[in-house]
């Protein structure tokens, strides 16, 4: 019974495919029932009209059907002629061809000739004739002018040939036609066909293998539509075929269960029985999905046990298979990234590949824009300029294109220009409500992370945050891979934090969102100007973590920053702090400092948990233990000292026993490091930059023995380096770029876990030592802009290795 009722919701619910016209007598139990089951287990929705089986059936309702059809398939038997039902469809499939060009009509000439059915024999004509005595003439001169156009059409021909090969090759004609359960798309489709022969490239349907792509992205920007997109143009080279539809919205009790009743529904043409719980559902899904070659697509993927229990059974699909899944998640299967076709790990025959959903290239994304909000493909001439700044807010989104271009349609230039300045102050809801979603999945060390990149690290290098998110307990290791898997933020060139323009929108709206009418009860506060308001007014709360104040020449009392009991991360430029500051912001990881004063005027200001300090000023050597006094009690881990124009030689480095990267750059009188550095046990990490009176490395630098990376760009007059460079035995980085070097020491040698050596620009530099050739890990040399014109022999002695040199 569950298999009629499956049945009839079918062919009451939707348009069909196509219309088999028939004359029951003739064909039902042979021909015609063999083409209406292949054509229905390769998806396609066929209404076959058993006229004699329904003898209360009223001829509208099967006028209806036809016209809720696509392609119509006329069987011509012998006897077809003498059936007024089935001269009355084909009237009707003649009439809805003239006038919907989309439909078609596909004959089948059975057992008699095209010539029959123009009425040129007997045949059909005296069939006609019998007809006249009880119609009106009107409707019989339909009847034959219906015949006759048809029999004009291409079509099958039966007699005397094997009739599966026939049914195979009406089939695919068919699917080739049509759509096949075609999903809706949005009517303006830009940019998206090289995204889909992409997907398609990945998929190679033509391999027995079953294949994993999964599409992966932040919400809104496109990875549904894409997967419809390839869904329809696939659909027809596969038995079966489904798509599973916002997966992530599903209840998650009976979700799963309406999802595998519509996978064997699709699959299978059968309705699971409402007794079975999900064990059982998945059980007679594995059972039966080996039997066929099928597409399937799982929209919107999360990590909810059940669906991907119910994913992970196809990789029992039959040979051929592939499978789609969309997510913002990209760690739900064992898969490497690629970047167009590569393959990746194999699980016995099934292949997984991952496709990362990128924003629109600018100008699709501007043509789309154009056409939600004028309906043309370019902006009018007042309002170029905006349409183009709109489109660089939305970050290229294609959520955020729809949704504000189509608010802009038909507005004035004044609505245009207020729109976006409120969309700079307060993201779109729409937008954002889809985009939360992500966020709302995260745990609270993640959240945390996700805020501070939108409103402190947005394209910033991940190492320093990473020290103070490490002090806070917020494993950031982990958590960054989750915010990478949930395509919350990206790591790009090497170490730089990168997030889409929509989602660091989002961080900050949720921080407004804290507390609208009182921003001294938000949890970070970056715009400098309300963060000086509220430091001012001597009101900041406990709940503050993080706070940037700059452009400020005032004496800040402890009275200022009393409240501030849980800040961990204070940007600073100008202004200096005056008077007792003891036990004042005892949670402060990060301190950067810029324009910061060369004597610090506050008393006991201990920071006892500061692990990142960056201070840029006129710093000098004799007040140098004031600053100290902040350091000595912490950890500290990240020195940067910039632009000092009097500091003549760097202060005493031996209270910084916990150092691990030291930066100083734009000391345009540095002369002298301090031989201190060579107590620095723990530094793995020290750049000099822009350091002009800078002559030479001292010798005590050997003695950093754990140093990793070494870096001196625009050093002019270092001419050498210590011979006792060759103590660094674990440094795998040296870069002197743009210095004056004139010789490298044959001691360079000693470097053995050196794989990068940057010389670029070291225009003194004629010659390389033998030496280098014993770099025996060096993978990388950049000689480019150097007087070098001959590379020693010993340096193509590789022993198998790869060298890139840059010349």
């Amino acid at each position: 019974m569950e298999d009629e009722e499956a049945d009839s919701a079918t062919a009451t619910g939707g348009n069909y495919d196509v219309f088999l016209s028939f004359r029951g007598p003739d064909t039902r139990n042979t021909f015609t029932d063999f083409l209406y089951v292949y054509m229905s287990d390769k998806g396609i929705r066929v209404f076959r009209d058993e006229e004699d089986l329904r003898p209360g059936e009223k001829i509208s309702e099967i006028l209806q059907a036809i016209k809720r059809s696509q392609i119509y398939i006329p069987i011509f038997s012998e006897g077809y002629a003498l059936s007024k039902w089935c001269l009355r469809e084909l009237t009707c499939m003649v009439e809805c061809t003239r006038q919907f060009p989309g439909k078609e009509i596909l004959p089948v000439f059975y057992d008699v000739t095209p010539s029959d059915v123009k009425l040129e024999t007997e045949l059909y004509e005296s069939a006609l004739k019998e007809h006249e005595k009880d119609q009106d003439f009107t409707r019989v001169n339909s009847w034959k002018e219906a015949l006759k156009t048809v029999a004009t059409i291409k079509g099958w021909h039966i007699k005397d040939k094997k009739q599966g090969e026939l049914i195979n090759d009406i089939t695919q004609k068919v699917s080739q036609k049509i759509a096949i359960r075609k999903r809706d798309l949005p009517t303006k489709l830009i940019g998206i066909d090289d995204r889909i022969e992409a997907i398609e490239k990945m998929l190679l349907c033509d391999t027995s293998d079953v294949r994993f792509v999964i599409i992966h992205g932040i919400g809104g920007i496109g990875k549904t539509t894409l997967a419809k997109a390839v869904f329809n143009r696939l659909s027809p080279r596969f038995k079966g075929h489904s798509f599973l539809s916002n997966i992530r919205e599903s209840p998650p009790s009976s979700g799963v269960i309406k999802m595998q009743r519509k996978l064997v529904a699709d699959l299978f043409g059968f309705s699971l029985l409402k007794t079975f719980d999900f064990e059982e559902g998945n059980n007679m899904i594995r059972m039966r999905l080996p039997t066929k070659k099928v597409l399937l697509v799982f929209d919107g993927m999360d990590e909810n046990d059940q669906f991907m229990q119910l994913a992970k059974y196809c990789t029992l699909c039959g040979p051929g298979s592939r499978i789609i899944i969309t997510t913002r998640e990209n760690s739900l299967f064992p898969v490497t990234k690629v970047e167009g076709l590569e393959e990746n790990i194999s699980v016995r025959s099934t292949k997984f590949l991952l496709y990362e959903m990128k924003e629109m290239h600018f100008d699709h994304a501007l043509h789309l824009f154009n056409k939600l909000a004028f309906n043309t493909d370019s902006a009018p001439h007042d309002l170029h300029d905006l349409s183009r700044e709109v489109v660089e807010f939305t970050g290229r989104l294609p959520l955020a294109l729809e949704v504000i271009g189509s608010h802009l349609r038909s507005q004035s230039k004044k609505m245009w220009i207020s729109t976006l300045e409120k969309l700079k102050e307060v993201p779109n809801e729409k937008v954002q409500q889809r985009l939360k979603i992500s966020y709302d999945a995260l745990e609270y060390r993640a959240k945390q992370i996700f805020l501070d990149i939108a409103c402190f690290f947005f394209n910033k290098k991940k190492t320093n945050p990473m020290y103070m998110w490490e002090d806070c307990g917020f494993f950031p290791e982990v958590e960054i891979e989750v915010l990478i898997n949930k395509s919350l933020i990206k790591i790009v060139d090497g170490d730089r934090i990168w997030m889409h323009n929509q989602l660091r929108a989002l961080g900050r709206e949720i921080i407004c969102a804290q507390n609208i009418r009182n921003p001294g009860n938000r949890s970070r506060l970056w715009s400098s100007v309300m963060a000086l308001d509220v430091v001012r007014a001597k009101k900041g709360a406990k709940n503050v973590v993080a706070r940037t104040l700059r452009r400020t020449r005032l004496y800040f009392t402890l009275e200022n920053f009393a409240n501030f009991t849980n800040a961990r991360f204070l940007e600073l430029d100008g202004g200096n702090f005056a008077g007792n500051f003891e036990n004042i912001l005892p949670e402060l990881r990060w301190l950067c400092w810029r324009n910061c004063p060369s004597q610090l005027q506050a008393n006991n200001f201990v920071l006892n948990h500061l692990v990142v300090l960056k201070l840029s000023g006129n710093i000098t050597t004799e007040e140098w233990s004031r600053w100290v006094e902040i350091m000595v009690p912490s950890k500290l881990k990240v020195l940067q000292l910039a632009r000092s124009k009097s500091l003549i030689k760097t202060p005493c480095f031996s209270e910084l026993m916990s150092l691990e990267r030291l930066v100083l750059k734009d000391f345009p009188r540095l002369a002298e490091i301090d031989r201190s550095i060579g107590k620095l046990e723990q530094l793995i990490y020290f750049k000099i930059k822009r350091c002009p009176c800078l002559r030479e490395l001292p010798e005590e630098i050997s003695c950093v023995s754990g140093l990793r990376e070494l870096i001196l760009i625009e050093n002019y007059r270092v001419r050498y380096l210590p011979d006792s460079i060759s103590n660094l035995r674990l440094l795998s980085r040296l870069v002197m770029e743009a210095v004056g070097l004139v010789k490298l020491p044959d001691t360079i040698k000693g470097l053995v876990d050196l794989e990068y050596l940057c010389l670029a620009n070291c225009t003194h530099l004629k010659s390389l030592p033998d030496a280098v050739g014993e770099l025996k890990s060096l993978t990388e040399l950049d000689l480019s802009g150097t007087s070098i014109e001959e590379l020693p022999p010993s340096l193509w002695n590789l022993e198998g290795r790869t060298l890139l040199i840059k010349l």
